[in-house]
């Protein structure tokens, strides 16, 4: 059972309510294309499961089938331990993911934000699949079946949530204890006092007993986001840039030596000869300055209107398609997926977006008739996907036109 599927609305409904207390209050910690962005990593990181979502209790479950374990009788007791187990391993998992190269590749989708809210709980890769089940063979070995695990982890990420938040200033003894949005405001921030410090899930007692936990100090306002900004909106590059970034340094480096270890050291090491010939800006975080191209009012309003109708889409698509029909699955993907990748490209105001959008959306108008087995009603499907086409110039109004020729 997908727990995250149905923690959703609870999640809609909190971030509705901080939403409208940011602008009750005017404190700007919200932006609309940030927030977009980060909604856009979150639906595709839960649509693509599709191919995906199964793949670490697969993982999990074989080794389950293959290695000589204990079985444990789950009692009330042993999910409580099982539950404290998980956060253990998430922690050292956790921890792994910000400090080797190849790993920061997967994980640094969820910290590109260069903002605070509860879009950026939301912030996931589609890709952490590939971390697999490692980090969790403890639990194996100690006898706790791949659906408790998968249970108490879908637990530990939806209690990871509500940490997002700037409004919710510190929380006393519960502090010491759980993290806490002060806690977690820490783990997000690029000052050099906070720089990997805070890696628990649920429970900060492991960053105090291993010496990673950092309090949140009065004169060192946190600054979010990466020392190597994104710049930029679109949830696939999001998901790929460090990876890229990776491999181009693999192909200059001149030494085999470091073309190969590159991938894990520690995290930003770079060859220096590839320092030195390819040197990368990289964010100061007492000068930083946020990527914020500002759209225009009714590109503003287009987008957030097709961002709206995809996030229907995406809750339609998660009840509805099944891993086993992974071709049909595609299929039903594909006005998703491109429909985010053009939203990230208006939003940038890229040359001829409006127009490349304008034809997805009439090409995929087309695919209920030709895609056998479609999952709804052909005739109101393609009417609903040919809509968009139709109304994207009338609601974009002439200066978009003119920006996007």
């Amino acid at each position: 059972m997908n727990l995250i599927l149905y923690a959703i609305p609870v999640f809609m409904l909190l971030l509705l309510v901080e939403l409208s207390v940011d602008l009750r209050r005017k404190t700007g910690y919200y932006r609309l294309n940030d927030a977009i962005a980060s909604l856009s990593t979150g639906m595709l990181s839960q649509t693509l499961g599709f191919a995906t979502r199964f793949m670490g209790f697969l993982a999990y479950a074989t080794l389950w089938a293959v290695l000589p374990h204990g079985e444990l009788t789950m009692t009330p007791w042993l999910w409580l331990a099982a539950f404290v187990f998980y956060d253990f391993c998430y922690y050292w998992s956790h921890r792994s993911q910000h400090t080797i190269n190849v790993l920061w590749g997967i994980h640094v989708v969820h910290h590109q934000s260069e903002e605070y809210n509860l879009t950026t709980a939301l912030r996931q890769p589609f890709n952490g699949f590939l971390i697999g089940s490692i980090f969790y063979l403890p639990m194996l070995f100690a006898g706790f079946p791949p659906a408790v695990v998968v249970t108490v982890g879908s637990l530990n990420l939806i209690y990871q949530f509500w940490v997002h938040t700037r409004f919710i200033k510190t929380l006393g003894w519960a502090e010491q204890v759980l993290v806490t949005p002060m806690n977690h405001r820490v783990h997000h921030a690029i000052n050099d006092p906070y720089i990997d410090r805070n890696f628990g899930g649920v429970f900060i007692l492991w960053d105090r007993m291993f010496g990673t936990y950092q309090h949140e100090l009065d004169d060192e306002p946190c600054v979010y986001g990466v020392r190597k900004p994104l710049q930029s909106w679109n949830p696939f590059f999001a998901n790929f840039h460090v990876h890229w970034q990776l491999w181009q340094d693999c192909l200059h480096a001149r030494r085999w030596r470091d073309k190969l270890r590159l991938w894990f050291m520690p995290t930003g090491w770079r060859p220096a000869d590839v320092e030195e010939r390819f040197p990368l800006a990289r964010c100061v975080p007492g000068n930083q300055l946020k990527y914020d191209l500002s759209p225009p009012m009714p590109l503003a309003l287009t987008v957030l209107a097709l961002h709206i109708l995809l996030m229907g889409f995406t809750v339609w698509f998660l009840l509805n398609v099944n891993v086993p029909e992974f071709g049909l699955a595609l299929a039903h993907f594909i006005p998703l997926g491109g429909g985010l990748w053009l939203n990230s490209r208006l939003l940038e105001q890229k040359p001829h977006a409006l127009w490349y959008a304008v034809l997805f959306w009439g090409s995929c108008a087309v695919l209920p008739w030709v895609v056998t087995g479609w999952l709804l009603p052909v005739q109101l499907s393609s009417a609903a996907l040919l809509l968009p086409a139709m109304v994207l110039p009338l609601m974009s109004g002439r200066r978009l036109l003119s920006q996007t020729v």
